[in-house]
């Protein structure tokens, strides 16, 4: 089974973020993508299961962010 990726904009769309912060993101490798050309551009492809990952209020980004999380906490890798 291969996995899904969504062009940025649908990205943006999802998850609420700029463009330009999963752009930085990408580039980072904090997620999966690619650079693929689309009718003669270079858009870039985000995988969405690491999009959804990140995005995961449990265990995503908001843990990252200061202040309070009130009942945030970050899980373990084994659970």
């Amino acid at each position: 089974m291969s996995e899904e990726f969504v062009r940025l904009e649908e990205a943006t769309r999802r998850s609420g973020l700029h463009p330009n912060t999963l752009r930085r993101l990408l580039r980072e490798g904090t997620l999966h993508g690619y650079k693929a050309v689309h009718q003669g551009k270079q858009c870039w492809l985000v995988s969405a299961a690491s999009l959804k990952r990140y995005t995961n209020p449990l265990s995503g980004f908001l843990l990252d962010l200061p202040g309070p999380k009130l009942f945030l906490k970050r899980r373990k890798e084994d659970d």
